[in-house]
């Protein structure tokens, strides 16, 4: 049985906020200027992952977006509600989440946690993460939705990475130690 990863990859104003308080990401337009660096980047990480994992609301937002960015990639939405699939390799659950990540960390070699904050701190406060991908960006949005606002206990991070990009995002690559 594999014993799989799970990485957090997700964007943060430098205060902390993944989205305004009504859930809005516009505010992440401005730095979309991407080199073919950057999208070399994210393609890597894309091709490096197996399946995808988020909550209702990042998966709702997605969808809003247009079509389907994530093609036929395994992708489990949490959520209570009954919503439209994009395609058939969306999988809706409802169910304790720590048994979810663990059955995908033991079929998956890599999963992406994509988001957001309330299932991020989920899988984090059960030990789950095993990396965070963080993009700062160079804004202060002053309040919204925090990306860590019950992070449990203390965890120690190990530095893997830097990448400062030209539109001024700074992408941080932790390792999450183990407790």
């Amino acid at each position: 049985m594999s014993s799989g990863t799970v990485t957090l990859y997700i964007a943060a104003s430098v205060d902390g906020y993944i989205a305004t308080e009504d859930g809005g990401v516009s505010w992440l337009d401005a730095f979309h200027e991407e080199t073919e660096d950057d999208a070399g980047d994210f393609e890597a990480f894309f091709a490096s992952i197996d399946c995808l994992l988020m909550g209702s609301k990042t998966y709702e937002q997605v969808m809003g977006f247009g079509e389907w960015p994530y093609g036929q990639k395994p992708t489990y939405v949490v959520t209570r509600r009954e919503l439209p699939r994009a395609n058939e390799a969306i999988e809706l659950f409802d169910g304790p989440v720590d048994g979810l990540v663990e059955r995908l960390k033991g079929e998956y070699d890599h999963v992406w946690l994509v988001g957001g904050a309330q299932l991020a701190q989920t899988v984090l406060r059960s030990d789950q993460i095993d990396r965070l991908h963080l993009s700062r960006a160079p804004i202060l949005l002053g309040g919204g939705i925090p990306l860590f606002d019950d992070a449990g206990e203390t965890r120690d991070l190990t530095l893997l990475n830097t990448v400062a990009r030209d539109s001024g995002i700074v992408e941080l690559r932790y390792g999450v130690d183990r407790t």
